[in-house]
């Protein structure tokens, strides 16, 4: 509903600005690069990987001050209806700063949500036609390597080298 929302009014800012509607506005402005080609590359994590690693990113936001920014916004003035307390981990803090629960049953909140934020992300990158999907992490060599072994059998080769 939100999203919608905010794409309604994008379309009427460009309306009310250029006269135009959203479709022609980018249909003129679109500028397309001939000795371009764009591919659209997914990773599929195993699940077990994405929780280890959400697992991690909310300790490191413990362990780098959550709590104390929160606190320190709050402190300052900004108000608890304020839009990025409403989003994923800040609405958490919020609600254990309220006394809703300690900080352990926070943290794991946080995972549960973040996991499921992950998996519904890519529930919708499924529907996306024209993802190429490979199977680990992008730091993980043999990942690159089955990506440039793709890329190159479609015949994309790698930016400055010469055909």
């Amino acid at each position: 509903m939100q999203r919608d929302r905010k794409r309604i009014v994008r379309a009427l800012e460009v309306y009310y600005t250029t006269g135009r509607t959203l479709t022609s506005h980018f249909d003129e402005t679109a500028s397309p690069i001939a000795d371009c080609e764009v591919v659209a590359i997914a990773l599929r994590l195993p699940p077990a990987l994405t929780a280890e690693r959400v697992a991690r990113r909310v300790d490191e936001q413990f362990s780098r001050g959550i709590v104390d920014e929160v606190r320190g916004l709050l402190a300052r003035g900004v108000p608890r209806e304020a839009r990025p307390f409403g989003g994923l981990v800040y609405r958490q803090v919020m609600e254990m700063l309220a006394g809703l629960r300690g900080e352990g049953e926070t943290r794991a909140l946080i995972v549960q949500e973040n996991r499921r934020y992950a998996r519904r992300q890519l529930i919708w990158f499924r529907k996306e036609p024209n993802l190429m999907w490979f199977d680990g992490p992008g730091e993980r060599d043999d990942t690159r390597q089955h990506v440039e072994d793709a890329l190159e059998a479609r015949g994309v080769r790698r930016r400055g080298d010469v055909r």
